[in-house]
């Protein structure tokens, strides 16, 4: 009896082990995903740097900036979770008819986007004053939906800091 005991503990060690290993390598290949969408947006971007401006401000495409403004939404409660990236890359899919690749290549520049701003505030601020003349009130809408679908991942309700953001956001492009 004790020794049958003894091969589930081992079997059970053994189990715990190779579950901590498959949990450090997910996490392990979640962070070079993030850093190869960082280092390959940087190196779209890396241009802007040297000039001294803010990549925000030079945003010319509405699809990257509506992806960007809903990172910002994403990352309002905290990091970005697997469920909110996948969230943007589909809404990028499917709103702006992009194949799989456009979708991953805009999800990584907005993400890094993201990482130069000072605060998610700002960000929202500075891509969305271009919008008003360059959306039209559909595609408006259709942003604003984006965002709170995305904003609403982690919870049913949005946060009171989500929802003036949003209002804010609301301001600028109408």
């Amino acid at each position: 009896m004790h020794i049958l005991l003894a091969v589930l503990g081992a079997l059970g060690g053994l189990a715990y082990f190779i579950w901590r290993v498959r949990a450090t390598t997910t996490a392990a290949r979640d962070v070079i995903e993030a850093a190869d969408d960082i280092r390959s947006a940087a190196r779209r971007f890396g241009y802007q740097r040297k000039l001294k401006a803010n990549p925000l401000d030079d945003v010319e495409d509405n699809r990257l900036v509506a992806a960007a403004i809903m990172a910002a939404f994403a990352r309002m409660d905290g990091d970005y979770t697997r469920e909110q990236l996948e969230a943007i890359h589909a809404e990028c899919q499917k709103t702006f008819a992009a194949t799989a690749k456009e979708a991953e290549e805009i999800t990584g520049q907005a993400r890094w986007l993201m990482e130069q701003a000072s605060n998610r505030d700002e960000a929202i601020r500075r891509l969305s004053k271009n919008l008003r003349s360059s959306l039209t009130d559909m595609e408006k809408r259709d942003l604003l939906a984006m965002v709170e679908r995305i904003a609403r991942i982690e919870g049913d309700s949005l946060r009171d800091l989500q929802k003036e953001a949003l209002a804010r956001l609301k301001h600028a492009i109408f």
